[in-house]
């Protein structure tokens, strides 16, 4: 073959080849991660999302079918219309699989999920312009300090600076590992959209991943997104007047299990700071009064 006979290769349309097994992988990821906020998905979703996984209809197939679903006149299934929606918006990114490594990326992977969602309410790919918090239950209703919105694109910027100075070869290792838990744990403490910040974080997060090349496991996402969310709070949490300090340890073990199948335990309520309710009065970012629970 001469070297200029490869200019006889036309460009063609991607099409990313997903087996079963990956097909299974993206709807458990995205049904999983609805979890991080206390969402559940409608038994139709599940439907839809076992159809696709035995190739019996398309990703574009599920988005249109569901979206009719809820948008159906004198629909009452509001309830799950948030988890259905960014589900399938989730599989679809997932199976794509497209990246690129720039704080835009971020905005991108925002305004895909959240894109039929109020937008008023959820700003879709939009960065937060007002300081917020959030009451965790970990943290006895107390919430983590995050970034001021005016350093958003400041902190983003510096945080893919950093990130793209790392060197990762063809396997992981369990200092890999940790690096990538810091850097994720960073990103999601600038909590830069008013909502979504910690759904939008694991699919960049995953996407990230698979742009190294790295294949991500079932089970962490799909049955520990909870878990997920509080080790992030845990890694960003600093309450000195508490004796607490930041832990990245359980975000450590999530990505182990994640990417080594570690077998880490993962156990929530370890992630607890029993301090805060031993004493309400050392909440540090919300009012005492605020306490899920009073000491008793």
């Amino acid at each position: 073959m001469s070297a200029d006979s490869l200019d006889a290769f036309p460009y063609e349309t991607s099409t990313r080849l997903a087996g079963k097994a990956m097909r299974r992988h993206y709807w458990a990821t995205a049904i999983g991660l609805q979890a991080v906020d206390g969402l559940e998905v409608s038994p139709y979703l599940r439907e839809l999302a076992q159809s696709y996984e035995q190739g019996r209809c398309t990703l574009q197939e599920t988005g249109e079918l569901i979206r009719a679903y809820h948008t159906a006149e004198g629909s009452d299934r509001q309830a799950t219309a948030e988890a259905d929606l960014v589900s399938q918006r989730i599989a679809e990114m997932l199976e794509a699989g497209s990246f690129a490594f720039t704080p835009d990326m971020l905005l991108l992977v925002h305004r895909t999920l959240f894109q039929d969602m109020d937008e008023e309410a959820y700003r879709p790919g939009q960065y937060k312009t007002e300081r917020l918090v959030k009451q965790e239950d970990i943290l006895n209703g107390d919430s983590v300090l995050y970034a001021d919105p005016t350093m958003i694109q400041t902190s983003l910027d510096y945080l893919f600076r950093e990130e793209s100075r790392e060197s990762y070869g063809t396997s992981l290792s369990e200092t890999d590992v940790a690096r990538l838990a810091k850097f994720v744990s960073l990103l999601w403490q600038v909590h830069p959209f008013v909502e979504g910040n910690t759904r939008t974080v694991a699919v960049f997060s995953e996407l990230y991943l698979g742009s190294l090349g790295f294949t991500v496991g079932n089970e962490p996402f799909q049955k520990h997104a909870r878990y997920y969310r509080d080790a992030l709070v845990r890694a960003n949490y600093r309450n000195n007047e508490a004796g607490i300090l930041p832990e990245r340890g359980p975000l450590e073990a999530f990505y182990g299990n994640l990417l080594l199948d570690a077998g880490h335990p993962l156990n929530r309520e370890e992630l607890i700071c029993p301090e805060l309710f031993d004493n309400p009065q050392l909440l540090k970012h919300i009012g005492p009064s605020r306490a899920l629970k009073a000491h008793s």
